[in-house]
């Protein structure tokens, strides 16, 4: 246990090394966190913590005062269809100063503080229902999250109450202070056609006639439901229609408008905001997320706590829960840094330590994060994370790390695959390329309709940047990425060939034609085949378009060495787009490597992670060179 008062914080500082550090090994990187999740009770007088054990995952309670703790749920084996299934706790929540509510994967259970099972119902854990009353003993649960049925559980006697409203299913949900259910977003697709819409709906009582507000494709900017205040003539819902972010806006109910804006920014989204402090009405805190994670307190008292944690953990993301009048619960954790959990006594102003999340990393010795800018080849700015080796003297050998979605970012925080690299001697270059997500409307859809066009020059003009600042050695780059970063991976080899000497794509799109007959989630899905359609193209029109940028039927641009992973139970990406690719490559003389686990579109067994950073590291050392591996027993997954 550490203890220091708050005026001294700064005072604090990790420990310098006198000689460089090995590289992080991948049994440490893979090992499973002794810590996952941590929350304080109403009253602040327990933690309860999501634990491992040294097999799975159990359920922790700490006494607040003695931080003296003791496991009260251990993971168990459960028949679920043909096999079994670790029924483990997920997430967990307060429902009251003595009891707990904790989603085990197969079902929630309530749990009493020396963890017998008071009531078991649902199939998952939303959240508490009631706003600014995280320990509410009603809970929004899924009864079929398939269909997106959700229903409000009693914690405390499994009661469920199932909620009515009109046919689809629910995409976002909005309560008023007594937890009954007044606003809802849900989705219908045609019958006969790839058409789905996105309605709004809305009561003025629990028992009232549901009555629409909006209607949107599902590709339009549609707004949605965040809570219903005290004001029936009101909601308050998250949008960005006539700006470039997401902010909070008040929408009038009579008028079907939006009104104005209640919380914003120019640049950045608004992905969160709650209340903490009982005031229904209020917004207590948002939270923004730029190319560094941001919290903002209105509330002062949380203000001034806020700013007086951040003070004592500079560089660090703080995010602050409990009771600003007696103990607060700090959740701390960076680019190089897992995380820890700190309980503040607020009388005393005594800062503890409960907790790391993974105690086999040592912050200090990982590699910082940076965020840098360069431009596209039309001059667009993209934002970028750069994370440099220990040794920086002259240019190094560079992976460049392309993230999945296509719409979605990279985040700054801890992240295995960039330390593993940076520990080995790699620069890792991050790349936000247009369509990302995150960094406004006009950005992310300035990537419709650019798969393995402007997207993938945004890329290419990000690795020459590094080359031209001399960062990056032009001879020993790489490209890696999986889901659609494994496609602009593979891409990237056929498309600027003279850029790479190595690619590696995990679970990566091979054809774009072939997405629309493969038997994937997406293909099989009416939103997901209309999502395709507007975002990629049309392949009843386009397939001339989509040879262009293909991989698979570009496969004899790719001279450079290429490794192949995929899960074979992938339904999001099927294993037939790297077969594929690994059949037409081989034919042309360019053999590549290959690695294939019984998993899905990700890896969640730690030893089949560990056989895949230790292909990846292999393949790399052998291409661009690197740090020479450590030397760790590996598993031994099906390669060939």
């Amino acid at each position: 246990m550490r203890s220091f008062l708050l005026p001294f914080l700064l005072q604090f500082h990790f420990a310098s090394i006198a000689q460089a550090a090995p590289p992080l090994s991948v049994d440490d990187a893979t090992a499973p966190g002794s810590m996952v999740k941590m929350v304080i009770s109403p009253d602040t007088k327990h933690i309860a913590a999501i634990v491992f054990n040294g097999t799975n995952y159990g359920l922790g309670l700490l006494d607040s005062e003695t931080l003296k703790s003791r496991l009260i749920y251990d993971g168990t084996n459960a028949t679920w269809g043909s096999g079994t299934y670790v029924r483990a706790p997920r997430n967990v929540e307060w429902a009251g100063n003595d009891l707990l509510t904790v989603d085990l994967g197969l079902d929630v259970a309530s749990l009493s503080l020396d963890g017998k099972v008071v009531a078991t119902f649902a199939e998952s854990l939303i959240g508490p229902a009631e706003r600014a009353n995280s320990g509410s003993v009603m809970k929004l649960v899924y009864t079929d999250g398939t269909d997106g049925d959700i229903a409000l559980a009693n914690a405390r006697t499994g009661e469920l109450q199932k909620f009515s409203y009109p046919s689809g299913k629910p995409l976002c949900w909005a309560f008023d202070k007594s937890g009954q259910l007044r606003a809802v977003t849900l989705m219908n697709s045609a019958f006969w056609k790839d058409v789905t819409k996105v309605s709004n709906w809305y009561r003025t009582s629990a028992d009232a006639k549901w009555q629409k507000l909006a209607e949107f494709g599902v590709n339009d900017d549609f707004w949605t439901p965040i809570y219903v205040p005290d004001d029936s003539g009101k909601l308050v819902v998250r949008s960005r229609a006539g700006r470039d972010t997401y902010a909070m806006f008040e929408y009038d109910i009579e008028a079907r408008a939006l009104g104005s804006v209640m919380v914003g920014h120019p640049t950045l989204d608004i992905i969160h905001a709650d209340g903490v402090s009982g005031g229904v009405d209020a917004i207590d805190r948002v939270f923004t997320h730029g190319m560094k994670p941001q919290v903002v307190w209105f509330d002062p008292a949380w203000a001034r706590l806020q700013a007086s944690v951040d003070q004592a953990f500079p560089g660090m993301v703080n995010s602050l829960s409990g009771d600003p009048t007696k103990r607060v619960l700090v959740h701390s954790y960076s680019d190089v840094d897992p995380g820890a959990w700190y309980l503040l006594d607020i009388a005393s102003m005594q800062l503890r330590t409960v907790a790391v999340a993974d105690p086999l990393i040592r912050p200090e010795e990982m590699r910082p994060m940076s965020v840098i800018q360069y431009k596209a080849l039309d001059g667009l700015a993209i934002p970028a994370y750069l994370t440099r080796p220990d040794k920086t003297e002259g240019p190094q050998p560079t992976v460049v790390m392309i993230h999945g979605g296509p719409v979605s970012r990279d985040s700054w925080r801890w992240n295995i695959d960039v330390q593993l690299l940076a520990s080995r001697g790699y620069v890792v270059f991050q790349p936000q390329f247009r369509g990302s997500s995150g960094f406004g409307k006009k950005f992310e859809q300035a990537g419709v309709g650019q798969w393995g066009l402007a997207m993938q020059d945004d890329v290419t003009a990000g690795v020459q940047y590094l080359i031209r600042e001399g960062i990056a050695d032009p001879k020993r780059i790489c490209i890696y990425g999986a889901s659609y970063g494994g496609y602009a991976a593979l891409w990237g080899l056929a498309k600027t060939p003279e850029l790479y000497r190595c690619g590696i794509s995990f679970a990566g799109v091979s054809d774009l034609e072939h997405m629309w007959n493969d038997d994937s989630d997406t293909s099989e899905s009416k939103v997901g085949r209309e999502y395709m359609t507007s975002r990629i193209g049309d392949v009843r029109t386009q397939r001339a378009k989509f040879a262009e940028v293909s991989p698979l039927k570009n496969a004899e641009k790719i001279k450079a060495a290429v490794l192949l992973i995929h899960g074979r139970k992938d339904r999001r990406v099927p294993i037939s787009h790297s077969y594929q690719m690994w059949t037409e490559l081989d034919r042309l003389g360019n053999k590549p490597e290959w690695l294939y686990f019984e998993e899905g579109h990700s890896i969640f067994s730690v030893r089949n992670l560990r056989d895949y950073y230790h292909k990846i590291l292999d393949f790399l050392q052998l291409h661009i060179g690197g740090l020479p591996a450590v030397v760790e027993p590996k598993a031994g997954a099906k390669a060939k």
